[in-house]
């Protein structure tokens, strides 16, 4: 450094520096350099951070799916990213075993359809990668990528287990990915249906793969199986069952991915959340006193005082992030019970925060079923054309939910421009809850049910 003061010097009087302050400018540096210069770690924690900072810049959709698949197996931090995706305006495309890789990967292609087809996205899109799908190991992975290299598109459940080596792909990881919803273009139909059906054929399809690959081996096929093997395995109808709930295919989703892919749970409440004046995570800051706050119950401590009084905390996540919950002594001997893994609340209390962390002190805690009870004035059924038997059972339905709220039905007639509406009879008033949602939309279809 003593050998560079001359030169600095001379360079900042000829750009017009003050030599005080040029000579203060040097000795800050020449005091630096005696801890930092010699630090070389420092010099490539820098490059790194440069490179980083350049490609998350330049090319956001290639590193958030490189940082997504480092981190495929970190729930809490894939959702994080998932978010920052969000935010960045990056699409994420579901998993899916006819265009998913093992990685999280970048659909440029489909980027450039999208530009074609007159839609700007500001980034291409990610597609989810198989390696974050939970109970499907990496070698059962593989072998499905390697039937769907062999024979190109996947078009049936039965298909592919005629061909994978079923000593890594059985039952669980086919499962699992039914519930991610990574086989949905293998049926038709909605895709609370197309799940449901497609989950009912697992067990026959294994078997039928199973029976096929043991055929292949042999070179020989028994009496009983040539009517059954002769139909293609893309033939081979799926079975007829009820489609699962939203709440259902939500749960799934989440127990396969560890978060909500298609939806979530707190989106088919936003009306009644925003009527009640309950804020996001994301919207509570430290000049709300008393705030209501909706979220999923996660990361459940439970604790106790040195009185040997018991208490809480845990994690509340909505849409967009999560916020920790401390539940006192004397909140929890009120609400204690409500609190439970996966639990849909709204927790009143105090925002705090520090230079570290920030929390929610609670007060109360209410389930979220609770305030369609609140809220609701009508319960409104939305119905096609439909039998009578339909009718009878949606009257006894009705029946074992007996309440103080009215219900009206809007049938879809073809000869009227707007739906006919018929309000039941007083005497057949219902108490809104989730369980009246769900049993409904059994019967009657998914979003037939409406809540004014």
């Amino acid at each position: 450094m003593a050998k560079q003061r001359e030169a600095f010097m001379a360079g900042a009087l000829k750009n017009g520096i003050h030599e005080k302050k040029a000579q203060k400018i040097f000795d800050l540096m020449e005091f630096f350099a005696g801890y930092g210069f010699n630090k070389s770690h420092s010099t490539t924690y820098a490059w790194v951070a440069y490179q980083t900072a350049f490609l998350k810049a330049n090319y956001p959709s290639h590193f958030m799916a490189a940082l997504l698949t480092i981190e495929a197996a970190n729930t809490d931090k894939l959702a994080m990213y998932l978010g920052e995706c969000r935010e960045l305006g990056i699409p994420i495309l579901p998993p899916d075993i006819n265009a998913s890789q093992l990685a999280f990967t970048v659909e440029t292609s489909r980027a450039a359809q999208a530009v074609l087809d007159g839609i700007t996205l500001p980034n291409p899109p990610v597609r989810f990668g198989l390696c974050a799908v939970k109970n499907v190991g990496e070698g059962a992975i593989r072998s499905m990528l390697g039937v769907r290299e062999t024979r190109g598109r996947i078009d049936s459940l039965f298909t592919l287990c005629e061909e994978v080596d079923q000593r890594l792909v059985n039952k669980r990881p086919i499962e699992s990915l039914i519930k991610a919803g990574a086989f949905d273009d293998m049926a038709d139909g909605p895709v609370p249906s197309r799940r449901a059906r497609l989950f009912a054929a697992v067990d026959k399809a294994v078997e039928h793969g199973s029976r096929h690959q043991r055929n292949r081996e042999e070179g020989m096929v028994s009496f009983f199986d040539l009517a059954y093997d002769d139909e293609p395995a893309a033939a081979i109808p799926l079975p007829n069952v009820p489609a699962w709930t939203e709440a259902q295919q939500l749960a799934f989703e989440k127990e396969a991915l560890g978060l909500y892919m298609s939806g979530h749970p707190l989106e088919r409440f936003s009306e009644e959340l925003k009527a009640f004046g309950a804020q996001r995570i994301g919207e509570v800051t430290a000049s709300l006193a008393d705030v209501w706050v909706p979220g999923i119950i996660s990361g459940i401590r439970p604790l106790k005082t040195k009185k040997g009084d018991r208490m809480a905390v845990f994690v509340l996540d909505d849409i967009a992030g999560g916020i920790e919950v401390v539940v006192f002594p004397e909140t929890f001997a009120k609400h204690g019970s409500l609190i439970a893994a996966d639990a849909m609340v709204l927790v009143r209390g105090k925002f705090e925060k520090d230079e570290e962390s920030a929390r929610l002190v609670a007060t109360e805690l209410m389930p979220i079923a609770a305030l369609r009870e609140r809220t609701t004035r009508e319960v409104v059924i939305h119905l096609p054309a439909s039998s009578r038997n339909t009718f009878e059972a949606l009257s006894e339905l009705l029946a074992r939910h007996r309440g103080d709220r009215r219900v009206s039905i809007e049938l879809a007639v073809k000869s009227a421009d707007k739906p006919l509406r018929v309000r039941a009879d007083v005497a057949l008033r219902v108490r809104p809850s989730e369980k009246l949602v769900e049993e409904v939309e059994q019967l009657c279809g998914a979003g037939s049910v409406e809540l004014r």
